[in-house]
């Protein structure tokens, strides 16, 4: 009697030592998204992208949750790294026109230079997992923070931007600069680094027109750096 041919047994995946295998599995997680979108992570599919069983999935994370927002974080980190190259060390005697257009052309190269990392960033909130949503909108809350403690510095002396509503305002710059990054993502021919950094320096210098004494000035003291913030700011940070 011929027995049936056994099955051929699945090669063990390779041995790392364990921070290499999460830099492993992240990376799989990553292809998975920008190739089939968030919802196709899952553990099998990440244990079958990084050639593993379930069980070395499991011991780095404890499901796809775990593993969203150790991926988001890390490429947050990152992409944070990316973006303090193009901030000034200090505002002092800056031009606001500059340091933001500056901002603007940094943010859009760096799309460029690392779109995988910028897709799964720049995915709509509503296609995420709530803990990882969760996540974003605390980033997004400190990103805006930011913004505006820059803006406050700039329009510091300004009597008749008291009224302005700052909070709304980079709310409404950030998504247009957000929605820049998709578009240089889904067809960075038609919408080029430079077209976009132009339009942002648009909006910036029609804002800033109404405040002229906005201007560069010669250095003043305690002007928020990447490290710090001027007093006067730091009072009115909430929003």
């Amino acid at each position: 009697m011929v027995r049936p041919p056994t099955p051929a047994k699945r090669p063990y995946a390779p041995r790392m030592a364990p921070a290499e295998r999460r830099e492993q599995l992240l990376d799989a997680a990553l292809e998975i998204i920008n190739r089939d979108g968030v919802a196709a992570v899952s553990v099998d599919a990440v244990a079958k992208a990084a050639g593993v069983t379930r069980p070395v999935v499991y011991g780095q994370f404890t499901d796809a949750d775990h593993l969203l927002r150790a991926l988001l974080e890390r490429e947050g980190e990152r992409a944070q790294a990316q973006m303090a190259a193009t901030l000034p060390g200090d505002l002092n005697g800056a031009d606001p026109v500059e340091v933001f257009t500056g901002v603007a052309r940094g943010y859009y190269d760096a799309v460029v230079t690392a779109p995988g990392r910028w897709r799964a960033i720049l995915l709509p909130v509503d296609g995420t997992p709530p803990a990882v949503r969760k996540y974003k909108e605390r980033s997004d809350a400190l990103i805006r923070e930011q913004f505006a403690r820059a803006v406050r510095w700039f329009l510091r002396d300004a009597a008749d931007a008291a009224d302005l509503d700052i909070e709304l305002l980079i709310r409404l710059l950030l998504a247009a600069l957000e929605e820049g990054g998709r578009l240089v993502l889904d067809d960075p021919d038609h919408y080029p680094p430079e077209r976009l950094t132009a339009m942002a320096r648009f909006l910036v210098e029609t804002l800033l027109h109404r405040y002229p004494h906005t201007a560069r000035r010669p250095p003043a003291a305690s002007a928020p750096g990447r490290g710090g913030s001027p007093r006067r700011a730091s009072r009115s940070a909430s929003t």
